[in-house]
Order: structure tokens, then sequence, then C-alpha cells
């Protein structure tokens, strides 16, 4: 995965889960998907992270 496609995916993971929280009514149910996209998030900006440190400049 080259760094602008985890860059795209970080970004439509934050839009999801802002379009999931105004979809959702119940409280409970959309901390649950906000923390998942949350956890998912995180991963991808570690990958990232891992991509730009072994990428040769």
């Amino acid at each position: 995965m080259n760094v602008s496609t985890m860059a795209s995916a970080a970004v439509g993971m934050a839009v999801g889960a802002a379009v999931m929280g105004m979809a959702t009514q119940d409280r409970r149910q959309m901390r649950k998907t906000v923390h998942k996209l949350a956890k998912g998030a995180e991963k991808t900006l570690v990958d990232l992270d891992k991509a730009v440190q072994q990428m040769h400049w």
C-alpha cells in the first residue's frame, strides 16, 4: 500500500465515523462504532508511519 492510499483510507474512516454518528440514534452503538473506527484509523496511521520510515529519500 502506498502512502497516498493509506492517507485516503484514514480520511475515509474519519468521514465514515461522522456519517455513522449522524445516522445512529443509539448513543451506545455510536460510541462502539466510533471506537472501532478510531482503532482502525490508529492502525492505518501506524502503518503509514512505518511506510514513511522505510522509504528511501
